[in-house]
């Protein structure tokens, strides 16, 4: 169950991850700047978190299996439409599309997940499911290097393909009852001071996100590597990026719910680190360049997810409503930060503006989380006897309906 789940995922997020993999050949071919190329992938990742809320209070209702399909079908389709009619406004609308349904993807993959989990390792569980993204990640940043001599709709089939044998994957693996029943408790309102969580959460993805969405298109046109070499490049640091995470969401568990904020923001330096190093090592010394990668990237990936540990912590008698407003501070990140990075680069006419805000941004993140650490004491978990241990069950807090286990709009992007 879990395999499939992270396959599903991983292809989920397909769609997202391939305009920036392939954005030098959609430029050549397309005559697309980089703002524009940016949007594509904003437009991704920014319908996902418009459509989680829907998917929140529907997904549990359709069940896994049902939003699985649904995801891959759609990545199908519109791996076969980006690939016959590969225009600038197909590409959008393919966007559009293929974010909205991953937002069913993550309510899916978290409702399956955790109904065969055993308790007391739901974390590391969803953990592993979602290790699917910067694995798939990884294989399509080769398809970049690919995308050079084969062209970038050679790549969108193999998605379109690979979307197509997920979802019978899925028909196989998961029960026909794939639905959860759905519970409606009143929340109480949040605490003073949780909008620094969603701020952080905000600042966290601007300056994180163009790590997975820029680097191959950065070091094509900064390094002068061809696509077949900048390819190879990115993946290495993701699939690096992925033992990161899975380490980091062991330790942070290790670390206990109390100090796990502060683990965040300590994440978040991490990755201003990799950028600086990701920004020089591109004029100086191309090793410099993938050992930032590799920093930038683990962060990202463990920062994301241990962020909805955090809101579990925080908030643990009103997890539907406190998902729900970090997650709009998330996804606001992940539409701004994509265009925003672009247009910035063509307004410059360089990337050592864009990576310097980046910087600028993962520094005031890191503030951010303290000042929730803070702000925010760790609260009794219901039904708990162990103040701010988290749920059994815990993992990010995917629970946009109260009373719902993992039927929500916290799964993340990557």
């Amino acid at each position: 169950m879990i395999t499939v789940c992270s396959l599903a995922i991983g292809l989920g997020a397909g769609p997202g991850f391939l305009f920036g993999f392939v954005g030098p050949a959609l430029q050549e071919e397309l005559r697309v700047s980089r703002a524009g190329l940016g949007l594509l992938i904003g437009l991704f990742f920014g319908f996902t978190g418009l459509t989680s809320l829907l998917a929140a209070r529907w997904g549990a209702r359709l069940g896994a299996r049902r939003c699985l399909t649904l995801n891959m079908v759609t990545v199908a389709l519109g791996g076969v439409a980006a690939a016959l009619w590969g225009s600038y406004p197909v590409l959008a609308v393919v966007a559009v599309m293929a974010g909205a349904a991953y937002a069913f993807g993550n309510v899916g993959t978290n409702l399956a997940v955790m109904a065969v989990v055993r308790p007391g390792i739901g974390g590391f569980a969803l953990t592993l499911k979602t290790a699917g993204v910067p694995a798939i990640a990884s294989v399509l940043a080769l398809g970049g290097g690919w995308a050079e001599t084969a062209g970038w709709r050679a790549v969108a089939w193999a998605l379109a393909v690979a979307g197509g044998v997920a979802a019978l994957a899925v028909l196989l693996v998961l029960p026909r009852s794939g639905g959860s029943a759905v519970t409606v408790r009143p929340e109480p309102p949040l605490r003073r001071g949780f909008w620094t969580l969603p701020l952080a959460a905000f600042l966290f993805i601007c300056g994180t996100q163009p790590l997975q969405s820029w680097m191959v298109t950065y070091v094509h046109d900064e390094a002068g590597l061809p696509l077949a070499q900048a390819g190879p490049l990115m993946a290495a640091g993701t699939a690096f990026g992925l033992t990161g995470m899975l380490g980091a969401a062991r330790w942070a568990d290790r670390l206990g719910a109390r100090r796990r904020a502060v683990f965040v923001a300590l994440l978040c330096v991490v990755a201003a680190v990799g950028v600086a190093g990701v920004l020089a090592g591109a004029r100086w010394w191309l090793p410099l360049l993938a050992a930032g990668a590799v920093l930038g990237v683990s962060a990202n990936l463990a920062g994301a997810g241990l962020t909805h540990a955090v809101v579990i912590d925080r908030a643990p008698e009103s997890v539907g409503r406190a998902s729900g407003v970090t997650m709009t501070g998330y996804y606001a990140g992940t539409l701004v930060a994509p265009w925003g990075f672009g247009a910035l680069a063509d307004a410059t006419d360089g990337y050592e503006a864009p990576w310097t805000v980046c910087l600028v941004l993962l520094l005031l993140a890191a503030a951010a989380y303290g000042w929730a650490h803070r702000m925010l004491p760790v609260q009794p978990t219901p039904g708990t006897n162990t103040p701010g241990t988290g749920p059994p069950n815990t993992g990010p807090p995917n629970t946009g309906t109260p009373g719902t286990r993992g039927a929500g709009p916290g799964a993340r992007p990557h």
